[in-house]
């Protein structure tokens, strides 16, 4: 019960819960269920690329390309998905991977092969990605997505598919970091780097494989959001990168590598999809939430950091006792 308790992961619940608690006294809504249904669908695909961001944090990385990724993903899908007769739920995910897998395969390739740093890399990737969306489409919305489309994105027996797409995308990504020779490398060249590669860990293959999955979960982030609106905005999702690295660090991933959970993610994600709609529940202009975000960012990091650093002066200070 102790180790529970101390686990950062614990600490953003009790915060959660008292967000949600605060809310429904404000306004008794917040907790009916088409509320919290929409706060949970809205979520999904910051929630699915905060998946992959998460473990592009532990190695130490950052990427900031991942709404571009999404949003190359699902332009190209909703255009596929007006103009193709091969088109079909089936044809429609696989280019959603494949989309996602070629954007995260040229960032893990650079950022690996040339040792540049990710911030560099994806920066650059980032414009590129949405500037040959722009480009094509001249910023244009692609509207009326079929209804064979939309239909995966909604509400079946009161359970909403996205949700359900989330899960899976948590539950795969959660085993991935706990039980695979892949993801003991991830925290093994977060956590040290030189030591990871002493005991044989690949640094490259690591470092090449975590962007390449970022960006599978990026692509098919895309088809939610595709799913989830019917339409497609180019030009959309500005910013949302930002959210999905903020709900990671959240949610106790360490921005300087070596830590983090998704269990963690999902609860950071949670957090803010609550505190979006409560500042819709509470008539305060959305452009806030980008001001919010930024002091929890700037907030969490500064505790993790000073957490950290008194950790390391106590186990220094054992160390001194011990030797005495």
């Amino acid at each position: 019960m102790k180790k529970i308790l101390e686990k950062r992961e614990t600490g953003v619940f009790l915060i959660l819960l008292l967000l949600c608690l605060g809310l429904s006294l404000y306004s008794p809504s917040f907790l009916s269920y088409t509320n919290i249904k929409n706060v949970l669908v809205n979520s999904v695909p910051v929630g699915i690329m905060a998946a992959g961001m998460t473990i592009v944090l532990i190695t130490a990385g950052i990427d900031v390309s991942v709404a571009s990724q999404m949003m190359f993903s699902a332009t190209w899908l909703a255009i596929f998905s007006q103009n193709s007769s091969m088109a079909n739920p089936v044809t429609v995910l696989i280019l959603a991977l494949v989309l996602g897998a070629i954007t995260g395969a040229i960032n893990g390739f650079l950022i690996a092969a040339f040792s540049i740093p990710p911030i560099i890399i994806t920066l650059g990737t980032a414009s590129i990605y949405r500037g040959i969306i722009l480009v094509y489409t001249n910023g244009r919305w692609i509207m009326n997505i079929p209804k064979w489309f939309t239909a995966l994105g909604k509400t079946y027996y009161n359970i909403p598919l996205p949700i359900i797409y989330a899960i899976i995308i948590f539950l795969i990504t959660a085993w991935i970091l706990r039980h695979t020779y892949f993801g003991r490398s991830v925290y093994a060249v977060g956590g040290n780097e030189n030591a990871a590669r002493y005991v044989g860990v690949n640094i490259k293959k690591t470092i090449f494989l975590t962007y390449f999955y970022s960006g599978l979960l990026c692509g098919f982030a895309g088809f939610v959001l595709d799913a989830i609106l019917g339409n497609c905005q180019p030009s959309g999702s500005n910013g949302w990168e930002m959210n999905a690295i903020a709900a990671a660090v959240i949610g106790g991933t360490n921005i300087l590598g070596g830590s983090g959970s998704v269990i963690g993610t999902v609860i950071g994600v949670a957090m803010m999809g609550v505190i979006e709609n409560g500042l819709v529940v509470a008539h305060i202009p959305t452009y806030w939430q980008k001001l919010v975000y930024g002091l929890i960012i700037i907030a969490t990091v500064t505790f993790d950091v000073l957490r950290r650093n008194y950790a390391d002066s106590k186990k220094q200070m054992i160390e001194i006792d011990q030797e005495a």
